[in-house]
């Protein structure tokens, strides 16, 4: 029989020890990190396929915008007859997506109504943009696959560039959270704020996606950074981060600055003074503050100087601060439908179980955080709940009377999916163990919930393109008489669309095996512990 060698005793205290904890957890974070990205990004670019050329709200003018702001023109030109779109110049191939309005709203007709384009791709012509006068920092990112091709291939090449930029901040979030030392409901939470919706718009070319990546990204960093505000070899690890994070976040869109704001006062309200006061004396937190700071001053320099935050008028246009705070208040559960799924150009809603779950679980875990949570917890939960409720009627109210109603449930989603993160992070605090055996039952049958209603609303968004929804089409209709499929094929979507789900299913499974009452915690629990 083969003895292991004997070890010497390490004190629980020694500094050999501790390096030993750091580089497990480091290992085990990195590991959440990739898992979270693969995952994420094989969801998110299944969308992208899936969903026809301009099949989401405002993408002509962001695919648009991109092509111009990757050649040089930062902002476009005034058209002849004012208003708040602009002329840039862009390839003929590019240009032509802005006749893509024959199947937008019209949920019977499918996308082979796009009349082919004729013509040289590659020629320059001025094209029309709503979004001339945005922040070009997203742009100038996601516009690089049109200095490469043209046509299709370069706007599906946009739409996975974006994904990309998404689905990294997304997956620093994950793996911020598994490095808490109480991380299991914050973990789950964040898990169900992965709505369809998110989805959707990772896999789209609209700003809207770094919007509520990189806000979930600050935030958990900057959680996880008060936590470990003692160790110094932490700021070097996390402050990068953060400043990244919030950098990219002031210069996303207009409102991106008040979530910038609410995501560090949020983070103030969940640390104690003494790590706050750590963080403030440390170098790297000087630097990066300085660093987020001129970022934010080129924002605003941007949103004064171009007026980025105009429209054209919308419903209601020219009524009173009153009336539109009224109508934005009657309207604020309706909205919420836009944090779970309205695809297309708002006219292929989410399938109505998809609703329930996902405003069921997050309301459940908005009341437990408040009602069941004590102390900063409870306190950042309601700050956040407030945040999102009260936001959209203050916002519209001073906007009404110039550009009239123009919010959709998907712009606030910066604030929703920190908001469930927050509610976990709540009721971590309140409980250190484990999952009880009848709470991972729950939690388990919960994931196997979400993973069938994430697959029936992309096969419901889906078949709204490949058939549509005439009521003289069937289900068989799209696989034996499409009217438009995807690059690859109806089958080929689905099929890797159902894998990335059953990945993610085991993973979440695994995760909540690992935080089971009565198991070893580890530091950051790998998801396929």
């Amino acid at each position: 029989m083969i003895q292991a060698p004997a070890t010497r005793r390490q004190d629980p205290d020694s500094p050999e020890r501790a390096r030993t904890a750091d580089r497990v957890q480091r290992s085990g974070q990195r590991k959440v990190f990739w898992w979270a990205f693969l995952v994420l990004m094989g969801l998110s670019s299944a969308w992208a396929v899936a969903t026809p050329l301009m099949g989401v709200p405002d993408e002509p003018a962001h695919v648009i915008k991109a092509a111009a702001v990757v050649r040089g023109e930062l902002t476009g030109r005034e058209m002849p007859g004012g208003g708040a779109f602009q002329l840039v110049t862009v390839p003929a191939g590019i240009g032509y997506y802005d006749t893509f309005g024959c199947f937008a709203q019209k949920r019977d007709t499918p996308p082979s109504c796009v009349p082919p384009f004729s013509g040289d791709h590659s020629t320059l012509v001025d094209a029309r943009t709503s979004a001339g006068n945005y922040n070009p920092l997203y742009y100038a990112v996601v516009g690089l696959p049109s200095l490469a091709s043209h046509g299709a291939p370069a706007v599906y090449g946009m739409r996975l560039v974006s994904a990309l930029f998404s689905c990294l901040f997304l997956a620093s979030a994950f793996s911020a959270l598994s490095g808490l030392r109480r991380r299991k409901w914050a973990m789950a939470a964040t898990a169900v704020a992965m709505t369809p919706m998110v989805l959707f718009l990772n896999g789209a070319v609209n700003p809207n996606s770094l919007e509520y990546a990189t806000s979930a990204a600050l935030l958990a960093n900057l959680v996880l950074l008060l936590e470990r505000s003692a160790d110094r070899t932490a700021y070097p690890r996390y402050v990068p981060v953060i400043t990244a994070a919030a950098c990219v976040l002031a210069n996303t869109k207009g409102l991106s600055l008040l979530w910038l704001a609410l995501m560090a006062a949020t983070a103030c309200i969940l640390g104690t003074w003494p790590q706050i006061k750590a963080l403030s004396r440390n170098a790297w937190v000087w630097a990066g503050t300085a660093a987020i700071g001129l970022s934010c001053a080129f924002a605003l320099y941007w949103i004064t100087r171009h007026d980025s935050l105009s429209s054209n008028p919308f419903e209601a246009a020219g009524s009173s601060p009153l009336t539109g705070a009224e109508i934005m208040l009657d309207r604020t559960f309706d909205y919420a439908t836009g944090y779970v799924g309205q695809f297309g150009w708002l006219e292929v809603p989410a399938p109505m179980g998809a609703f329930v779950l996902w405003l069921g679980l997050g309301t459940a875990l908005v009341m437990a955080a408040v009602v069941l949570a004590r102390g900063r917890g409870r306190t950042a939960a309601a700050f956040l709940l407030a945040a999102l409720l009260l936001l959209p009627p203050l916002l519209q109210a001073q906007a009404v009377g110039t550009i009239g109603i123009v919010w959709q449930g998907r712009y606030i989603l910066a604030v929703f999916v920190p908001l469930l993160m927050v509610c976990g992070l709540a009721l971590d605090r309140m409980d250190a163990r484990g999952f009880s055996p009848q709470a991972a039952a729950l939690l388990n049958a919960t994931a196997v919930l979400l993973t069938v209603f994430h697959f029936w609303t992309f096969m419901q968004t889906l078949r709204r393109y490949v058939t549509g929804w005439a009521v003289d089409r069937r289900w068989i209709d799209m696989v034996t008489e499409p009217s438009w499929q995807p690059p690859g094929g109806t089958l080929l979507s689905v099929a890797a669309f159902a894998a990335f789900l059953a990945l993610a299913l085991w993973l979440v499974r695994g995760a909540i095996r690992a935080e089971r009452r009565g198991t070893e915690p580890a530091p950051a629990p790998s998801p396929t512990a």
